[in-house]
């Protein structure tokens, strides 16, 4: 854990160091290092406060496997992968451990009890412990044995592991926590010999202590890969698939820039050289003491109280004092430390001061000695002084106004510098208050003579610090600033005497030292007159401090020792336990079942051996103190439950030995392997090697039927401390000579200040400082217009996005008049030509050069605290995307279409160290390009992304190779039915039409369908909008609301969500109606008739309903799609029963193919990344590393963007290791999101080539040709005829009726939900008559398009959802890309009959015999599962409104999806059929609907 909270503490101080990734726009990295711990808890925490829920081991490892390859895809290393789980952990972790685990189960144990209390079904078979990821547990080992596996498949399988990387696994066998046998890896490379002192280093962990641990390695290429840190207010969302979450970057070079600016006022103070690699190291020892994995804090030091800027200013005054550095390569210099300790206890006295104030302390005056009392006197101006000390200023106060008054020379004679002799007889006074007489001097601008041959005393005025030039009005604001200084000691807080501030300390003294006992008391047991233990307890303080520096800069220093105490000893008292000599002991690790025994409750005794069981529980058991059922905790300071010290007794080391020693002869071989150590691994391929590797996992994970890999064991050299290398290494570049990619501060001028800034790094502003750079202009200082500008610069390469300088092709400038761009006449050479245009800004252009300016400058100040002063020019800017070969084979630069705004004074014209991937390439001779024996992708018509092999070279240019083609004749057109089936399901129709439809102003369902903010009456805002898109995050809520070029549309499912949000709340509705401005509303005017606690019930019952509704909702980008959760369903299914089909395959040999036929798609990711896909499309995987196998098909059931690049979901024809269920609506694991660059459309062939016999397939018979085209065009053209006649007929019959509607909206009241025609249907059951005794209006006629878009023109009444399939979509909308909300896979149709598959194109949207919709045509909403799996009937969903009969009633259980629950009649409503509890229709319900037909 390290330091809490210290992430969010210095990203909102330093509010830059942080990197999204997006794509390949990272720097390139050289070894990557995974602490797995991290890994493997995020993989088993699927929700921790959850105990309704189950994951398989099997689950488990999936996930840990595709997490791996996740980051490795990431990052991509270069030279090094090393992989390290937690082995046996030194004592000094493993008391943290104990409580942590203790912790953990009492947690768990706990929340099963509550969900029980609940009523909430609980599913057999025990949860998944997470205190198993232990060394030595049983799940570790499987754990092993499956990620050896694993290795050994990417090894086998991909080349980017395959390749030059070194892959290293640290397993939980070998003894060291994860990250610091990664630290002692890096130690180890550093050490050695032509090691590059620029390696490129990246640690994946979440961890705060890593932080610290990367700052020792003094490496400016090093970066920390971890997880978006989200804080505050999202607990309970969906959790997001592995493809949605962000990563980030936490880059060493710039929190190393930044904290040089927090140490640079300094630098020039020091009394020895400045260093700032020392500095470094000297801060890291101090951050020690705020907490770390081995140490308690030291009191009152938490990071939310301010701890931070006191160490840091601490800190400084202490350099400021000491004579070197702390920190000695890892070595503390006791001496300097109690220096730095000195200072710190101010602080501990200011909290004393501020806890201990109460009437005795003003009354025995003890403001005259406290800090507080200095501080208030600071502030007011006023000094304290003894009357004594008051009567010396007013000795000296007419001399030296007299002086000042006076003006002199220059060159005055020393003789005649004014001078003041004190009288003798003060000589004793002078002597007693020498040091107050030299500060009163000083503040006058004297300085004090003593003449020994006269033993007196007088004082001089400081000539030299009178300017001899100054002007009238200098010299009067001189005397002026003496007079003032003067009356501030005039006008000082008078104390007797000496003896009078003696006594207060005293005082003051007492009453310190009895708020310490109390502390001691209180936590230790002991008072603080103890001086033996307290002794104790501060050199076993001390140690600890050296402890932990030795296992920072040299490894673990004794795997024994430990810190002794829950608490640390107060500041004030540590320098007691410096006088000593630290030596430590190395002795041994503790064996994995005794770090077992030691740290694991009774609860989690199956994780132990059998054998060994007794000894937790068995009354008679020797350490049976060791496992108490309950245990005590104390916050401590702290606000976290977690972050509460455990009061749990430390394990004795020779008990528990000896306790376990007669029970080690009982156990089995295989847990005797489990209690041993082992070494590091290396693995690499071999292609000698071919054998199978059997899968840990028969029936999960096949057998590798062709194993190349070969693991070895790597022991890592024990290092000497003469060996280790500290600090910087020579010749490593920093700052703007950082390799490409790496961030620095740098490139561009600025001026830094501490300042209070709000910044919005996370999800709330800062409350703490944040260091703001103010930029400065140096195009404006150079006198660079704007029109120079872009002469100098549009249509070549630029550098933007500051610090993560990005290259960028500059297309135009402009500022608030004018706009300079490029227009392109031609492209010579690949390379596009043109002139550069000047023009005058219109007036829509100049509004929007307002806004963007004021945009660009609010987000720069608030979100990183990077402050312009003003912007002149903004420039416009293609970010590049990568290298694209053309036809001759060469590699040149594509950029974005997607074009960014910047401020001119962020624009860095030139960097020093390029990136190479992005340097453009001239053609390799074909047999480089495409080597014998290589694999490639065919692009010809023939079998257009078919596996190729090259077999040799027909000429210089030509290639001779063998194509693999599929034998059927077309791809599966599955996938297509089912978007032509989901588009029939969810229709959209423009904002005006549904505004018309449901009879409100535009402005209003714009505000409505967004976050709609009013006050609660207490201050509070509270949303009762339904946000279904957010226009400033370019998102929109799936199924809901789309945007097209001319704005948004909405759905059948909103537009009913609104109806009932209508009548359920009508009055709100109409007030919210009534509102107008942007202003936020007050709920009391809103509802003026109601009382004001009615009110604010009222807005509960809103606020219940509106999460209630949109709880579920996915928000996805505006450019992401998907097919329905049951049209996933029906492809899975032809694919299982066709797969044996799409695997046959034949092979053809084709001669003369140029290299334009052919892909090579390691190196095309930029050509790939410029694909269209469409949902339904097949894809084929054509890259040789990764999660997926090469040459897999595919089909695309869903995207979205994250960040610039497209996420393709892809249901794949064959199951995958790394593949998973997209949320449960697959029965297999051939799911998985993938970058777009690493597919190729095979539906939309955007790359093909036609080779000279294709071109004359299709040009061949042009006579037969022609006449099919003219017959073909005639048809059609006779089809549209005919279908405009009818569209003009049906126009006019119901034109009348479509016009009433629209201009009488209210009239829609009268229609029963959905406009639908209730005169045919059958009678309602007895208890809803009441609701149907109007009679209804006749149904008005539909238009339907046949477009996929669904327009409307506002004369068309909106559908309401197909009720027969709103289950699949509702299921899409629900759970569209996660893990986490698993669902069953539903019957679903298009082929699909009975449960059987059908051919394509027999069964359709028709035959589909089951809905989850309510009698207004909404969706049944997600309940909690206990309340459907509980015995009786089933619960309720959101509780009805009280003048909706139709909502009671018993519940049928929609088996399709287990957290829907529909009322009993709705099955019987016109249309549906009633359901068995297997979802599928009875068949006595089938015969009745039949008959009535």
């Amino acid at each position: 854990m390290g330091i809490p909270k210290f992430f969010r503490y210095i990203s909102e101080r330093w509010p830059m160091i942080s990197q999204l990734i997006e794509g390949s726009q990272i720097p390139e990295f050289d070894n990557l290092y995974l602490d797995m711990n991290s890994i493997l808890h995020t993989c088993t925490h699927g929700n921790d406060d959850d105990v309704t829920k189950r994951m398989t081991e099997e689950e488990v490892f999936a996930k840990i496997f595709s997490y791996i390859d996740h980051l490795f895809l990431t990052i991509k290393p270069q030279k090094v992968f090393y992989m390290a789980i937690d082995g046996v952990a030194p004592r000094a972790k493993m008391n943290q451990q104990r409580s942590r685990r203790f912790r953990t189960a009492m947690d768990a144990e706990n929340m099963l009890k509550k969900a029980l209390q609940r009523g909430e079904e609980i599913p057999s078979g025990e949860p998944f412990d997470s205190n198993s990821i232990t060394p030595g547990t049983e799940f570790m080992a499987k754990l092993t044995k499956n990620l050896k596996y694993f290795i050994h498949d990417k090894i086998s399988n991909d080349s980017n592991w395959s390749g030059d990387v070194e892959i290293i696994f640290s397993g939980h066998e070998v003894p060291g926590r994860g990250r610091h046998k990664i630290m002692s890896f890096i130690r180890n490379l550093r050490s050695q010999d032509g090691f590059d002192n620029n390696t490129r280093h990246c640690i994946y962990g979440l961890d705060a202590d890593l932080i610290m641990l990367s700052l020792s390695a003094h490496a400016p290429h090093f970066a920390l890969l971890r997880e978006e840190v989200v804080f505050g207010g999202r607990r309970g969302q969906r959790p997001k698939a592995l493809e949605e979450q962000n990563f980030f970057l936490l880059h060493i070079s710039l929190l190393r820039e930044y904290m040089g600016l927090e140490f640079q006022e300094i630098a020039d103070e020091l009394k020895f050289t400045y260093d700032f690699e020392r500095v470094l190291d000297d801060f890291i020892l101090v951050m020690f003491v705020i907490g770390n994995d081995f140490l308690p804090n030291l009191p009152d030091l938490h990071l939310n109280k301010g701890a931070f800027p006191v160490l840091l200013q601490t800190f400084k005054e202490a350099l400021l004092h000491l004579d070197g550095y702390i920190n000695e390569n890892g070595q503390i210099n006791l001496h300097r430390l109690k220096v730095w300790l000195d200072y710190l206890s101010q602080f501990e006295l200011m909290n004393f001061e501020r806890k201990d104030i109460d009437v005795d302390w003003f009354n025995q005056q003890l403001e005259n000695i406290s800090l507080e009392g200095e501080r208030k006197r600071a502030l007011m101006g006023k000094k304290l002084l003894l009357k004594q000390q008051k009567k010396l200023v007013g000795l000296i106060k007419p001399w030296i106004i007299k002086v000042a008054n006076e003006r002199y020379p220059s060159n005055i004679e020393d003789e005649k510098v004014p001078t003041l002799h004190l009288p003798t007889d003060k000589n004793e006074l002078i002597l007693h208050d020498l040091s107050f007489l030299k500060e009163l001097a000083h503040d006058l601008g004297l300085f004090i003579v003593h003449s020994k041959s006269k033993d007196d005393y007088s004082l001089k005025l400081d000539i030299d610090g009178i300017n001899p030039h100054e002007t009238e009005d200098e010299h009067e604001e001189r005397v002026k600033s003496l007079r003032r200084t003067v009356k501030r000691y005039e006008q000082a807080v008078l104390v007797d005497d000496e003896e009078e501030l003696e006594r207060e300390r005293e005082m003051y003294n007492k009453r310190f030292d009895k708020w310490k006992n109390q502390y001691y008391k209180e936590k230790l047991g002991y008072g603080s007159q103890d001086d033996d233990k307290i002794v104790d307890l501060t050199k076993n303080y001390v140690e600890g401090l050296q402890w932990v520096l030795y296992y920072y800069y040299r490894g673990c220093p004794s795997w024994g020792w430990y810190y002794q105490h829950h608490y640390a000893p107060r500041i004030s008292d540590l320098a007691r336990g410096l006088d000593q000599i630290i030596k430590f002991d190395l002795g041994r690790p503790f064996t994995p079942f005794e770090q077992l025994m030691a740290v694991l409750p009774e609860r989690s005794k199956n994780l132990i051996p059998a054998a060994l069981r007794p000894l937790m529980y068995d009354p008679n058991s020797p350490i049976i103190d060791f496992y108490p059922a309950s245990v005590k905790l104390d916050m401590n300071g702290k606000t976290a439950d977690w972050e509460a010290v455990v009061l749990l007794s430390f394990v004795d080391e020779q008990r528990l030995v000896e306790a376990m020693k007669p029970y080690l002869a009982k156990l089995t071989p295989e847990e005797r392997e489990r209690n041993s150590f082992g070494v590091d691994l290396r693995f690499a391929f071999n292609p000698q090697t071919d054998n199978v590797y059997k899968s840990p996992l028969s029936g999960i994970f096949a057998d590798i039927e062709h194993n190349h890999c070969i693991e070895r064991p790597h022991e890592l050299k024990q290092l000497a401390d003469s060996e280790i290398r500290y600090g910087l290494l020579p010749d490593a570049k920093m700052g703007t000579e950082l390799l490409a990619g790496f961030p620095t501060l740098k490139t561009l001028p600025f001026k830094d200040e501490l300042e209070y800034n709000e910044s919005h790094v996370f999800q709330q502003p800062s409350r703490q400082q944040s260091v703001c750079l103010k930029m400065e202009d140096i195009y404006k200082e150079n006198n660079l217009t704007a029109e120079e500008i872009a002469k100098r610069y549009i249509n070549k390469v630029v550098y933007t996005r500051w610090p993560f300088l990005r290259e960028s092709r500059l297309v135009s400038v402009c500022d608030s008049n004018t706009v300079f761009e490029f227009k392109e006449t031609g492209k010579q050479n690949e390379k596009r030509t043109g002139r550069i245009v000047e023009r005058k800004a219109d007036i829509h252009e100049q509004k929007k050069y307002s806004s963007l300016k004021k945009s660009l400058m609010r987000d720069y100040a608030k979100r990183k605290a990077v402050i312009l002063d003003n912007i002149r020019v903004i420039i416009e800017v293609e970010p590049v995307t990568g290298l694209v070969r053309n036809s001759e084979g060469a590699y040149v630069k594509t950029f974005s279409s997607n074009t960014e705004f910047f401020p001119l004074q962020l624009m860095v014209e030139s960097i020093s160290n390029v990136d190479i991937r992005y340097k453009e390439r001239e053609a390799l001779p074909i047999s480089e390009e495409f080597p014998e024996g290589s694999r490639a992708i065919f692009l010809g018509d023939y079998a257009y992304g078919g596996e190729t092999t090259i077999n040799g070279y027909s000429n210089e240019k030509k290639l001779k190779i063998t194509v693999k083609k599929r034998l059927v004749k077309a791809e599966p057109t599955i996938g297509r039915e089912m978007v032509e089936h989901d588009r029939k399901m969810v229709q959209y129709y423009p904002s005006f039409a549904v505004a018309k439809q449901l009879g409100l102003n535009r402005l209003f369902l714009s505000r409505i369908t967004s976050r709609f903010l009013v006050n609660d009456g207490t201050g509070k805002r509270v949303n009762v909008g339904i946000p279904v898109k957010f226009d400033a995050k370019n998102e929109k809520v799936l199924g809901y609301a789309r945007k097209n070029p001319k704005g948004w549309e909405y759905s059948n499912l909103l537009v009913h969500l609104l109806r009932e949000y209508k009548q359920r709340f009508p009055d709100f509705y109409q007030a919210l109606q009534n509102i107008s401005g942007n202003d936020i509303p007050n709920i009391k005017k809103i509802l003026p008739k109601l009382e004001p606690k009615q009110a604010m019930e009222r807005l509960d019952e809103i606020k219940k309903w509106n999460k209630f509704v949109t709880e579920n909702f996915v928000i996805v980008s505006l450019e992401s799609d998907s097919l329905t959760k049951g049209s996933i369903v029906a492809v899975e299914k032809y694919v299982l029963q066709h797969s044996s089909e799409l695997a046959q395959f034949e092979m053809k040999n084709l001669a003369k193919v140029p290299r334009e036929a052919i892909l090579n798609p390691r190196v095309s990711l930029g050509l790939l990344r410029s694909q269209r896909f469409r949902l339904g499309d097949r894809v084929i995987y054509v890259q040789d590393s990764g999660k997926v196998p090469l040459f897999s098909k595919g089909t695309v059931v869903g995207y979205t963007t994250l960040g610039l690049n497209l996420s393709v979901q892809v249901l794949f024809d064959h199951e995958l290791v790394a593949g998973n269920t997209f949320g449960g609506r697959l029965t297999t694991k051939r799911g998985i999101g993938l970058d777009s660059s690493l597919l190729l459309n095979i539906t939309d062939r955007q790359f093909i080539y036609h080779s000279k016999a294709s071109k004359k397939v299709q040009t061949q018979n042009p006579k037969q040709n022609s006449a099919a085209a003219s017959l073909k065009k005639k048809a059609n053209l006779a089809q549209k005829n005919k279908e405009a006649v009818e569209k003009a007929e049906k126009g006019k019959e119901a034109a009348h009726e479509l016009l009433n509607l629209i201009q009488n909206p209210q009239d829609e009241r009268d229609l029963p939900e959905g406009g639908e025609d209730t005169s045919s249907k059958p009678k309602q059951e007895k208890g809803n008559s009441a609701n149907h005794k109007k009679k209804p209006r006749p149904k008005v006629a539909l238009l339907k398009k046949k477009d996929e878009s669904s327009k409307l023109n506002g004369n068309e009444e909106i559908s309401p959802p197909n009720k027969n399939i709103a289950n699949s979509v509702f299921s899409a909308v629900l759970n569209q890309y996660g893990e986490g909300n698993a669902m069953h896979p539903a019957p679903m149709p298009n082929g699909v009959i009975g449960g059987e598959m059908a051919a394509p194109g027999m069964a359709g949207p028709h035959q589909i015999g089951y809905q989850t919709l309510n009698p207004n045509g909404l969706p049944y909403h997600n309940i909690q599962p206990h309340q459907q799996m509980m015995a009786g009937p089933p619960q309720q969903p959101y509780p009805p409104h009280p003048h909706h009969s139709h909502h009671q009633g018993p519940a049928h259980l929609n088996s399709n999806h287990p957290n829907l629950v529909y009322p009993q009649h709705a099955v019987q409503a016109p249309g549906f059929l009633p359901m068995d509890p297997t979802g599928h229709a009875h068949e006595s319900a089938k015969e009745s609907e039949t008959a009535k037909h």
